[in-house]
């Protein structure tokens, strides 16, 4: 079989590959998803996005088609201050209806602090988007849009994806030295009840924005994952 593929991309993220209805050839369906992760900062902080892109191609393998392996790749990131509320939720719709995002992304923001009042504004826009909450503990549930989920384990899942390989940085992504700053900024800690706590420590780009822009988006990648999307092993493949 030829290794090179046609495939098409459609307007709400599927990947099929052309079979130029030929019956011998079967169709199978692969993704490219983007999930944008928001940190909302106050008036003087900065607030940030962070966006991962997701995909699984058809591909060829020997006589077959299958889908090949899940690449997640930081993509995008901005930060800005000095802006209204009205004004940050605006440039969160732009940015989820822009090209290439529009249609097949997924909208992440933190939703502590002013994060809920953000919700709210685009809840009341009909933006479809879910709200994370830190907590402590090990856990993460979901009402609603809103997402309740342990700080620690968000910040573990996001070390598990970088050291796995299962996600990595654009070669050139802007920010991504700031970016690596915030997440440097996060230590893990043992309490005197043997208990693991995530601590952060003010950097000189600010809060660690970026950084928890980027941990929200890659746990909502990880478990948030649309019903839709399909990932399966390529036996070989490591």
């Amino acid at each position: 079989m030829s290794t090179d593929l046609n495939l098409i991309y459609m307007p709400n993220g599927n990947v099929v590959n052309e079979t130029n209805q030929d019956p011998s050839i079967p169709r199978v369906t692969g993704f490219v998803r983007y999930w944008i992760g928001a940190d909302l900062g106050q008036a003087n902080d900065f607030s940030s996005v962070v966006v991962i892109k997701d995909q699984s191609l058809p591909m060829p393998n020997d006589t077959k088609i299958v889908l090949g392996p899940r690449e997640r790749t930081v993509v995008y990131a901005d930060k800005f201050r000095g802006v209204s509320y009205v004004d940050v939720v605006d440039y969160l719709i732009k940015i989820r209806n822009a090209p290439p995002f529009g249609g097949k992304s997924e909208l992440i923001i933190d939703g502590t602090s002013i994060g809920r009042v953000v919700s709210d504004m685009l809840w009341e826009q009909n933006v479809d988007h879910n709200a994370i909450q830190m907590t402590g503990g090990q856990e993460w549930r979901r009402s609603g849009r809103y997402v309740n989920a342990s700080k620690t384990l968000m910040i573990e899942n996001l070390a598990v994806l970088f050291a796995s390989g299962d996600l990595k940085f654009a070669h050139d992504l802007l920010l991504r030295k700031d970016i690596e700053e915030d997440l440097a900024s996060f230590t893990t800690q043992t309490t005197a009840a043997g208990n693991q706590i995530i601590t952060q420590s003010r950097n000189t780009s600010g809060h660690g924005d970026l950084g928890i822009g980027l941990i929200v988006a890659g746990f909502a990648s990880q478990y948030l994952v649309p019903q839709d999307i399909k990932v399966s092993r390529l036996k070989g493949w490591w």
